[in-house]
């Protein structure tokens, strides 16, 4: 997650401006002025950014105080460093070249990074800021360095994002800024020019090292904000894929070349822009790819691509012995609370209980989404005993489950909620899937006939 890697969809559901709207439209609607139903209406840029209507102040206090340390100390530090390296014509110079190539940038790969927005769907995903502010880093001093993180990110905003969230973009700066800082006092190991510095084996360290600095604090940053802003999930789980980790030191492995290019043959620069639209090009694909894979309100796998999973391990253990067992999950009386609370409420339930599936299963068995309020998890290497021991921890931690609804949606605490599990181990209940899928279903109807918030395991096959 490069740069931008906090999450810029407001995970709260609908902002408060789209309440707003509504209520103008139903008043133009019942007195014959004012806003016409079905126009669009959107705050200005100014009340956008308007601290006062963040929807940071509805989320837990643990972000809030987390958010505002760490954008107040990225102001503080950036102030106190700002002055100290001298600042000439030829770095102005710098700048604006740096600029125009983002400028460049931005303007080449916008079409591709609002679509990549819209199939992100809210989840945090990889750009390529740091080509530019990184290669900033090396090429200019302190002072305009951390200035071109800001234009970066401010210009990115404008431009390339459809529905952004002031506090996290705020907070994604100011973990950019904290980690250039970082990385900046580890380039000082070496006095001198980026050119000084990469003219010998140790002079490459440094630069290796001031880039691994960077990209930990930086990413380290977000990764801690994503674990606070959603707990019960473990920390590891939140790091991202490791093709996401090299694509993320391969920009900033960009952003050195370019810099150095930028010193020696300046006039090659825009041939460095063919593999940063390449790189665009190949997120796009993998996302789409990863998209038609993944269900979109959960970020489980959707049922097509659980089963293909589920099949795989199911030929590993035919061939090499060994058991597995397949739990279904169903929410008890989620349309009552679609009911009572709405959709929007209704879809973070649904979340919260993925996230509590997840993350009491082991990393590598396969959690999906079934369809509707039910979920499906295949657990490999387990016996019948431990299938029933892990479907009653499921019961037992969706019922401590607790989702805050907020103010926008008319608040309080949706809590007490129950699942009904059905489960079924493989070979004892049946030898293929289909088998398996249709005995775990009987015993969570089994279930629901029997009272509800209750576990019953498939009997083994006659």
């Amino acid at each position: 997650m490069t740069d931008a890697g906090f999450p810029t969809e407001d995970g709260g559901g609908v902002r408060p401006w789209r309440h707003a709207r509504r209520r103008r439209e139903e008043a133009g609607a019942a007195g014959g002025a004012g806003v016409a139903q079905n126009t669009p209406v959107r705050p200005s840029l100014g009340r956008r950014l308007d601290p006062r209507r963040w929807s940071l102040w509805q989320a837990p206090r643990r972000v809030v105080v987390a958010v505002l340390v760490v954008d107040v100390l990225a102001v503080a530090l950036s102030l106190a460093v700002a002055g100290l390296e001298p600042v000439g014509p030829a770095d102005w110079r710098a700048l604006a070249l740096l600029v125009l190539g983002l400028v460049v940038h931005v303007e080449t790969a916008r079409g591709i990074e609002r679509r990549r927005e819209v199939v992100a769907d809210g989840q945090p995903y990889i750009e390529l800021k740091s080509v530019w502010s990184f290669a900033g880093l090396l090429l200019l001093p302190l002072g305009l360095a951390l200035a071109l993180v800001v234009i970066t990110f401010a210009y990115w905003w404008l431009r390339v994002s459809q529905r952004p969230v002031p506090h996290r973009w705020t907070y994604s700066a100011a973990t950019v800024l904290i980690a250039s800082v970082a990385a900046w006092a580890v380039l000082e190991l070496i006095p001198g020019g980026l050119l000084v510095t990469v003219s010998g084996p140790v002079g490459l360290l440094v630069l290796v090292a001031a880039g691994l600095t960077r990209w930990t604090v930086n990413h380290g940053l977000v990764v801690f904000m994503i674990c606070l802003s959603a707990p019960g999930t473990p920390w590891w789980k939140r790091l991202g894929s490791p093709t996401d980790t090299l694509i993320g030191l391969g920009a900033l492995a960009l952003g050195a070349a370019l810099a150095v290019v930028a010193l020696t043959t300046p006039w090659l620069l825009p041939v460095l822009l063919v593999p940063v639209m390449g790189m665009h090009r190949g997120f796009l694909i993998q996302q789409f790819a990863r998209a038609a894979r993944t269900d979109p309100k959960t970020g489980l796998a959707n049922a097509s691509a659980w089963r293909d999973q589920a099949e795989r391990e199911l030929a590993r253990l035919r061939r090499r012995g060994g058991e597995l067992g397949v739990i279904m999950v169903d929410i008890d009386a989620f349309k009552a609370i679609n009911d009572r609370h709405g959709h929007l409420v209704g879809d973070a339930v649904l979340r919260a209980v993925a996230d509590t599936l997840r993350s009491e299963v082991r990393p590598y068995d396969a959690v999906g989404r079934f369809g509707g309020e039910e979920f499906v998890v295949l657990l490999a290497e387990a016996g019948p005993e431990q299938v029933g021991t892990t479907a009653e921890r499921l019961r037992r931690r969706i019922s401590e489950c607790e989702v805050t609804v907020a103010p926008t949606l008319g608040g309080g605490t949706v809590q007490g909620l129950t699942a009904s599990i059905g489960t079924a181990s493989f070979p004892q209940a049946s030898c293929d899937l289909d088998g398996l899928m249709v005995s775990a279903d009987a015993a969570l109807y089994a279930a629901k006939h029997g009272g509800r918030n209750r576990v019953e395991c498939a009997p083994p096959r006659r």
